[in-house]
């Protein structure tokens, strides 16, 4: 339990923070906050001291400086397209907002994305059998069109399979393949997005196609960007996204045997390698401080609209979960580090960096915890296949059941900055989440900050952070770090080699470029 004098220290510490107005920064302290350690009978989540997951909730759900932190970062920085100034900027913002939430230490790690990559201005012209415009954005890291664009017929390819590519038939050959798509509206939906882009960029290749339509999968004209790239180089060949309606209009045309006409120009900006940064912040355990858990989100995003949802809100919540857990006063056993990536879009880039410079101390390394959907209901985490580890993370969870955020799973995806870890065998968590209002707006032009539901996110807070503390003070390790052996297993139990395979993964594993070196 606390001491008397340590109790007064906490709850002035509240007093103080709760009257700090709820539209502003926590100013910051001139000299480093005292620190007292609580000793081996420390307060925990699980142990001695019940108390302080419910005063996490309270400071999570309080006045903070969550929602200005992230009205600047998305409404002033705006979309944050790694390599850019744009991204830049939000280091700045995230070094300084870490260093406000009073953490022992924050820096920033440097790695090199092998392209840079902007878009230019890109027009889509139908010129037979009638002309019209039709709305359309290029995909992330695709090439430019040759000067002028690419002139020629679109053929419609159906969804993109064998099927539909055998019906097309020899005129896809110097023509631009239309792929059908369904409404987004699940998680499985937008799995399958990524997990059969890849094999229908091969056929289209193969096929002799010179570019590449995807319809969208939003209504009313939406239109987002993805990448398939898994490494930071360029797209195959060139893509766009066209809006759903356009697209169905062309559809319609070739379905009664008319040909269409178009001119894609899309003079995307290339530079050579670009560097970005991680960002990093630390609180420093007091038994084992070399021993760490990460608490991670990805500060970079699209730029259609100003990645709100795709991952403003959670990079913010890991900044301010640092604060909640520095204005508890415990200390946990271990070190928590928060990490803010960048490249995640470009094919897990910056985490895939941090696991590769960090090799050497990832036996130290208890578990990574990620959070990237959104501002849906929280519902638990899925626990990366690690059947091991259920046990403690039952305990962890036990203070999120007034929160609803109990139920652990065991899939096991590529989806987020967890996978490199993974494939380290490092015990990982990704938040399982309600779509919400998700899938619509997802890396599309209307990812901003009104779709953002703060009351949730600051309960989102509340339950990264208890979770951090919760790991990082167990009185024994979460899991230990698998050997390669051990991840092979997971990743046949669980249909991750399987998912690997079809976007493409599977080489960098077989050969040690990503994962637990042979």
């Amino acid at each position: 339990m606390f001491s008397t004098s340590r109790i007064f220290l906490v709850a002035l510490s509240c007093l103080l923070l709760c009257a700090l107005p709820a539209w502003g920064q926590i100013p910051p302290v001139k000299s480093a906050p005292m620190q007292l350690p609580v000793g081996a009978g420390a307060c925990s989540v699980q142990k001695s001291c019940s108390d302080l997951a419910p005063g996490m909730i309270v400071s999570a759900e309080g006045p903070s400086p969550l929602e200005e932190n992230l009205r600047h970062l998305t409404d002033e920085i705006g979309g944050r397209v790694s390599g850019s100034a744009a991204a830049d900027k939000a280091v700045g913002w995230a070094v300084e907002a870490f260093h406000y939430a009073g953490v022992d230490e924050v820096h920033t790690e440097k790695f090199t994305i092998p392209v840079g990559w902007s878009e230019g201005k890109t027009q889509v012209t139908v010129s037979s059998p009638v002309a019209f415009l039709v709305r359309a954005t290029s995909v992330g890291w695709s090439p430019a069109t040759p000067e002028g664009g690419i002139t020629g017929n679109v053929v419609d390819v159906g969804s993109g399979d064998e099927a539909g590519f055998r019906k097309a038939g020899a005129v896809v050959k110097g023509a631009i393949a239309l792929v059908h798509s369904n409404p987004l509206v699940t998680w499985e939906d937008l799995e399958n997005e990524y997990l059969y882009q890849p094999a229908i960029i091969d056929r289209a290749a193969n096929a002799g196609a010179v570019a590449i339509f995807w319809m969208s999968t939003r209504p009313n004209l939406l239109l987002y960007r993805h990448s398939n790239s898994l490494d930071g180089t360029l797209e195959k060949m060139p893509q766009a996204v066209i809006a759903r309606e356009d697209a169905e209009r062309i559809a319609r045309f070739l379905a009664k045997k008319v040909t269409v006409s178009v001119n894609l120009d899309m003079p995307n900006k290339i530079t050579g390698p670009v560097d970005s940064e991680n960002v990093v912040a630390e609180i420093l355990g007091r038994e084992d401080p070399k021993d760490f858990v990460i608490l991670g989100a990805h500060l970079d995003s699209w730029e259609l609209g100003t990645g709100a949802l795709d991952n403003g809100c959670n990079a913010a919540m890991v900044i301010d979960a640092a604060r909640v857990i520095h204005a508890s006063g415990a200390i946990p056993r271990r070190s928590i580090r928060f990490v803010l990536f960048t490249g995640e879009e470009q094919g897990m880039l910056g985490s895939w960096a941090y696991a590769k410079a960090h090799r050497a101390e990832l036996d130290r390394m208890d578990a990574a915890i990620i959070w990237d959907s959104g501002i849906g209901r929280v519902t638990g985490y899925s626990l990366g296949g690690r059947k091991d580890i259920e046990g403690s993370m039952k305990e962890v969870v036990e203070p999120l059941r007034t929160l609803g955020a109990t139920d652990l799973t065991f899939d096991a995806d590529i989806g987020t900055d967890n996978f490199d870890f993974l494939l380290e065998g490092i015990p990982t968590l990704v938040a399982n989440q309600d779509p919400a209002d998700y899938m619509l707006n997802y890396h599309a032009a209307s990812d901003t900050l009104d779709k953002v539901d703060i009351a949730q996110l600051k309960r989102q807070v509340a339950i990264s952070a208890i979770t951090a503390f919760g790991i990082a003070d167990l009185a024994e390790r979460l899991g230990n770090r698998q050997s390669r052996a051990e991840i092979e297993a997971l990743m046949k139990d669980s249909g991750l080699d399987r998912e690997m395979e079809l976007m493409g993964f599977e080489p960098l594993w077989m050969n040690g470029t990503r994962g637990r070196e042979p």
